[in-house]
């Protein structure tokens, strides 16, 4: 292969990078779920031979991140996110520096006015969701812990 063939190839190309990456982190991520659920069932299968119940936890484990949510009442599991109302203030605060950046740059330091203009337009995006994100933080109820408790207590009598 020509040196100049092997330097256009990877300057047009460099980008292939990425997916090829995040694909080989999904091939040694699967494997080794694989082998940790595996390892949990031979855990199991020690405790069956020997004829002791397995601890619960270990059973729970082997549950995906689905089953454990609707293990949960539904009232409790979906609101545990609300229970503060600055929970949402992360999101204004990321938009707000966004629109402000992109802003800056399309008035002061873009040279090409097509790259100004998208940059007014990521700016103006940006701006948007920080404004969705300000109605979510002002308009989500705050939930009492207390008020939690007593019915997950409710719910498991």
């Amino acid at each position: 292969m020509d040196q100049n063939t092997a330097i256009h190839l990877f300057t047009s190309y460099w980008w292939l990078i990425f997916p090829i990456g995040w694909m080989i982190a999904g091939v040694f991520g699967s494997l080794f779920h694989y082998r940790h659920k595996s390892d949990m069932l031979n855990l199991i299968k020690t405790y069956a031979e020997q004829g002791k119940e397995p601890p619960a936890a270990l059973l729970d484990a082997l549950k995906s991140d689905e089953q454990r949510a609707y293990d949960y009442d539904g009232r409790h599991y979906g609101r545990r996110w609300r229970r503060r109302r600055h929970g949402w203030w992360w999101q204004v605060v990321v938009f707000a520096s966004l629109a402000a950046g992109f802003g800056y740059y399309s008035q002061n330091g873009a040279t090409n006015p097509v790259i100004g203009a998208l940059a007014l337009a990521f700016g103006v995006a940006a701006l948007a969701l920080g404004v969705i994100g300000v109605i979510q933080a002002l308009t989500t109820p705050r939930l009492n812990p207390k008020d939690i408790d007593r019915d997950r207590d409710e719910y498991r009598d």
